[in-house]
């Protein structure tokens, strides 16, 4: 008897039928269960903006409209072309004052904005830092007890303030620093610069992870060629070149740390790099994810 050839496993060919949206029935409706695909408008993301002190975090947070800017660095008065509000935050009592009164007047119905910034969290973190070290007195909470506690007090007091905003109703956007590191990459033993957030890992991760966006903004001379417009002797106007200028090009990166932290939720079309001015930076952003969502809206619905 011959051996018969086993025939090879393949995939299962299961028949499909297109999406449907189910139906809701209203008594869930009004418990806020929803369907299909619907991301968030752009003046409503939770946004991680960091980038090297001074390239242009703060001017294009600060292009966002119908928005408090809550100014640890009593910078934002410098910011060109400004379409928010700002409070110099000048110690812990005026900072609880502050947000308390945003939280209270959300409650009441009468919210000043529909955002608000923490710029930046590298010195709002120092203040919570000083204000727990006093209220424990100790030198540094850091120490206190023991397994990171004293980490974990100041990710919580700064945490639960960003929550009760978030709470009452307020979209929240936070600015930091980052700085260049260079370690040793395990795998090769060779040495490599990387980009890390100045405040504390543990704090950086919850703020990714919350976010809806974690950008990255810096700018980078370029050279470029200059032009001006001749007039020949027969009429003709023609171009020449007139020598050459350095310029300052912003950029917003969503691919400057790991990959799996920047992808924008909900919009897989959106590029991760790009021009901005900078004045009216969020202008752009905005242009760019409402394009990405039309476009993802179109491929999930067709």
């Amino acid at each position: 008897m011959t051996e018969q050839t086993a025939k090879p496993v393949v995939n299962p060919v299961v028949a499909t039928t297109p999406n449907t949206v189910p139906l809701i029935p209203t008594d869930w409706s009004l418990l806020g269960l929803v369907s299909g695909y619907d991301p968030k408008s752009a003046k409503r993301l939770r946004l991680w903006v960091t980038g090297p002190s001074g390239e242009g975090k703060s001017t294009f947070l600060a292009s966002i409209p119908d928005h408090i800017i809550l100014d640890f660095d009593d910078g934002a008065n410098a910011i060109p072309g400004s379409k928010a509000a700002r409070i110099y935050i000048k110690n812990y009592e005026h900072y609880m004052a502050v947000t308390d009164k945003l939280i209270a007047d959300a409650k009441a119905g009468k919210p000043p904005c529909l955002r608000v910034t923490v710029d930046t969290v590298d010195e709002w973190v120092g203040m919570i830092t000083n204000q727990l070290q006093e209220e424990k007195g100790c030198e540094d909470i850091t120490e206190f007890g023991s397994q990171g506690h004293g980490w974990g007090l100041i990710r919580e007091r700064c945490w639960s303030r960003l929550r009760d905003l978030e709470h009452a109703g307020y979209v929240w956007s936070c600015a930091g620093h980052i700085n260049t590191k260079t370690e040793v990459n395990p795998a090769t033993n060779k040495e490599r610069t990387v980009l890390r957030e100045s405040v504390f890992p543990s704090f950086a991760k919850k703020i990714t992870t919350r976010s809806d966006f974690k950008v990255c903004i810096y700018c980078i001379p370029k050279t470029v060629d200059k032009k001006e417009k001749r007039k020949l002797p027969s009429g003709q106007v023609i171009e020449v070149s007139a020598g050459s200028e350095t310029q300052q090009i912003y950029y917003l990166n969503m691919m400057t740390t790991k990959e799996k932290e920047n992808k924008s939720r909900g919009v897989p079309s959106m590029e991760r790099k790009f021009e901005i001015p900078l004045v009216g930076g969020w202008d752009v952003f905005k242009e760019k994810y409402d394009g990405a969502v039309a476009e993802a809206r179109k491929l999930y619905e067709s």
